[in-house]
């Protein structure tokens, strides 16, 4: 099976990130609507944010994401996703529905009522008059109806949206997304929602969601976030050297568009490890190796007087270190 090109992969994870986002925002408007319906003081501005047919609510923006991603080719789609995404496309129906009964409810409904009070039968036709309250009472009975459904709806899937994300466990940009709103997972979940969300994605391996944000950070050129990021990890885990490499190589990339070129070099240095993964080395040798080229060149901030001569010698010979740190000169190094 060939792996889907860097590009598509990285989309593919947005699109993912996005979906569970609204997914959990979608959620928690429908909470704050299900209790103004309970008070008796739903209005239909309320749910023309929540829902509409135009693309101008977040419920019709999960819904189009959903189906552009799990309806596009059943191949690679799982089956928790396709069921996820009738959950979403129901949700959706039910909820234009919703807005539809309660327009007419709003609106139509005192109308209806003042017709009915009337007593001149020529005017208003009695039939005529019995068939409106009829749909008024129909509409009244389907606010409470969508309302129960779509309530049901969220109480049973939402345990199992969880056991949903991990298909998602290696998605980096998920867990940034997931590490920085920890508040909205506790209004969806309550209490420590991240740590048991973690616990549940990775179990006794801690270290591994920070490590895996760290590196979307990294691959995103957030230096300060993947250095922190690369912290916490080693703090759950401090004798992994891939992700000892990783933290010496975010401070480096952090370091020099700081202009503190001796401590990019120092941190550069620290990263020539030979206990690292071919598949590590060859993923990052590029970043470091155009880093230390930049080195002694004319840059935004940078100027060739402002670089003393052994700090560029160093960065030369480093970078000459770096260019034979390859899997295949470390595989003629052990023959």
């Amino acid at each position: 099976m060939v792996n889907p090109p860097h590009w598509e992969r990285r989309e593919r994870e947005r699109k993912v990130m996005e979906i569970v986002r609204s997914f959990l925002l979608v959620y928690l408007a429908f909470r704050r609507l299900r209790e103004e319906y309970q008070k008796g003081s739903l209005r239909f501005s309320d749910l023309a944010r929540f829902v509409d047919d135009r693309g101008q609510s977040t419920l019709f923006t999960l819904k189009e994401n959903c189906h552009s991603l799990f309806r596009r080719s059943d191949e690679g789609v799982s089956e928790k996703e396709q069921v996820f995404d009738l959950l979403v496309g129901t949700l959706f129906h039910l909820a234009m529905k919703l807005r539809e009964d309660l327009y007419q409810v709003e609106f139509y409904g005192p109308k209806f009522t003042r017709l009915s009070e009337k007593k001149e039968e020529h005017q208003n036709p009695q039939s005529l008059v019995q068939q409106f309250q009829g749909l008024l009472s129909r509409a009244r009975s389907g606010v409470k109806d969508e309302m129960e459904e779509m309530d049901l709806l969220f109480k049973e899937f939402l345990p199992s949206f969880q056991d949903l994300l991990l298909e998602y466990r290696e998605n980096g940009l998920l867990l940034r997304f997931l590490m920085e709103e920890k508040g909205l997972l506790r209004e969806v979940w309550g209490g420590k929602a991240l740590e048991t969300l973690l616990e549940k994605l990775y179990g006794p391996d801690s270290a591994q969601p920070d490590r895996l944000a760290g590196e979307s950070y990294l691959q995103s050129a957030f230096y300060p976030q993947a250095t922190k990021a690369f912290s916490r990890a080693l703090n759950k885990n401090p004798g992994d050297e891939e992700i000892q490499f990783l933290h010496h190589l975010s401070q480096g990339m952090e370091h020099f568009y700081s202009l503190a070129s001796l401590s990019a070099l120092e941190s550069f240095e620290k990263c020539l490890s030979p206990s690292i993964s071919d598949e590590l080395l060859e993923k990052y040798r590029p970043l470091i190796l155009t880093a230390l080229q930049r080195f002694g060149q004319e840059s935004s901030g940078r100027r060739k007087s402002d670089q003393e001569p052994e700090l560029v010698a160093r960065a030369q010979s480093l970078r000459r270190q770096w260019g034979l740190f390859s899997p295949r000169a470390r595989g003629q190094n052990t023959k």
